[in-house]
């Protein structure tokens, strides 16, 4: 009988950890932002014993950051074969999005409510010297500056509640963000419909700003659904 063979894992790497109190939530921290931070498009098997070894820690606050994880969604254990870094299907990426589309839409929409012309400044500002000609040759940048408006608006709707639950869908599409914002057209259309966002908030349009940000995910959305060769993580379910 054959067996499954997996493909070679990334190498995780992290920083060792100094020796205080808490250690399960050190450990949990670290582990969480490098599975977050690496473009898993392969289930990567992860060793407990290189993992304590490298963070410095013994494999009891280890397996109480991994029972975490696991609970989160982000990992896997499998009974004699280890633990596994879980890799979304396209599907569950698809359905994030509109999950996200529809939050953000709300938030841009709340946003308009609170939102001061400093605040206006700032987001001009954070995508300030980007132009469809420069935006692909500046992927990292541009990501970043991505990352940072969607959070501004965020924070700016003032609505705990839908921040939290923002923020956990936020940690799942980090793990695919770096490589959707690279596909085709989407850095040259998302700056673009970034700049067409602001401009709604400059209006005090709340109803522009709620539309705008909607289309502008679900764009995304629609996108990963209609190009189905050029994703890795497999064909629709």
């Amino acid at each position: 009988m054959s067996r499954t063979k997996h493909p070679a894992p990334p190498k995780v790497s992290l920083l060792p950890l100094e020796h205080p109190s808490r250690l399960a939530d050190l450990a949990y921290a670290s582990l969480k932002e490098t599975i977050l931070n690496t473009d898993y498009t392969s289930e990567a098997r992860l060793d407990e014993r290189e993992l304590a070894r490298n963070m410095n820690i013994s494999r009891t606050p280890l397996r109480d950051a991994i029972n975490r994880l696991v609970s989160e969604g982000f990992l896997r254990v499998e009974p004699r074969k280890g633990v596994f870094v879980i890799r979304r299907t396209r599907q569950e990426i698809i359905e994030i999005l509109y999950v996200r589309a529809a939050l953000e839409g709300m938030a841009a929409k709340l946003a308009v409510r609170h939102i001061a012309d400093a605040d206006i400044d700032a987001m001009k500002a954070m995508f300030e010297g980007f132009t469809e000609r420069n935006v692909v040759g500046r992927m990292d940048d541009y990501s970043n500056a991505n990352v940072i408006f969607h959070e501004f608006v965020l924070k700016l709707s003032r609505n705990q509640r839908l921040q939290e639950t923002a923020a956990r869908i936020y940690d799942h599409m980090r793990m695919v963000r770096m490589l959707t914002i690279r596909l085709g057209n989407r850095a040259r259309n998302a700056l673009s419909e970034h700049l067409e966002l602001i401009a709604a908030f400059e209006k005090r349009d709340a109803e522009l700003a709620g539309r705008l940000m909607q289309a502008h995910i679900e764009g995304l959305a629609k996108y990963v659904e209609e190009n189905r060769g050029l994703f890795p993580w497999g064909p629709l379910a």
